[in-house]
């Protein structure tokens, strides 16, 4: 029973988490937002969500059994701590920038359009599935689950893409009620509150590569 609820929990934070940096769904999620157009804000992140659960998808059903021989792990560990790396460096490059998400010359209020505003940015970030990987790896890793077997990996994505939607939806809702009072820069620090917390994880998953390769 304590291994389900760590299940859930954990899945949920780790999706939550990667929704954190702030990126171009965010950044459009909350131009809306900050119009006054809560709906059309969560529309863009049902968009976005939708392109990550494909993901998920393909990396929970095609790509993990390949991903069982411990060499090819590290390998697998050591490209995804250099891409964190890469990742962590330009959200810290972000966080000195303060881009006016107020000022926007396109149609934000049409939901449909925010839809597919979000699909669109989502699927074109295939680097989603190197975190649905991560997150089953982390897991494992933990002694939390042994095997994804079907319900296994149907409440994996169930559970890490409500993580996903929680925080943009959280954003937008808390931005929408402040409007215009809330200063940007303190939305874009938290991109260097994240690119910290990313290197952390970064340098340990390189170590572990390492140790297994060399």
């Amino acid at each position: 029973m304590i291994r389900v609820l760590l299940f859930f929990t954990l899945t949920f934070l780790m999706g939550f988490i990667s929704a954190i940096p702030v990126g171009a769904v965010q950044i459009e999620a909350a131009r809306r937002a900050l119009s006054g157009h809560l709906r059309a804000a969560v529309m863009v992140s049902a968009g976005a969500l939708t392109a990550d659960l494909v993901y998920g998808m393909v990396a929970v059903y095609g790509l993990l059994p390949v991903l069982k021989e411990k060499k090819l792990m590290a390998y697998f560990w050591l490209f995804g701590g250099i891409f964190i790396v890469i990742l962590g460096i330009r959200l810290f490059r972000q966080g000195l920038q303060t881009p006016d998400i107020r000022q926007s010359q396109h149609h934000i209020r049409h939901r449909g359009i925010a839809f597919f505003t979000g699909f669109s940015l989502g699927i074109t970030n295939p680097m989603m599935i190197l975190w649905w990987l991560l997150g089953e790896r982390i897991l494992i890793e933990l002694g939390i689950v042994e095997n994804f077997t079907g319900s296994v990996s149907w409440n994996y994505l169930l559970f890490g893409g409500a993580g996903m939607f929680s925080y943009p939806c959280i954003l937008s809702f808390t931005l929408y009620l402040l409007h215009k009072s809330l200063p940007q820069r303190f939305v874009m620090k938290i991109s260097s509150i994240s690119a910290l917390l990313l290197f952390i994880f970064a340098l340990y998953m390189i170590v572990k590569s390492l140790i297994i390769i060399l």
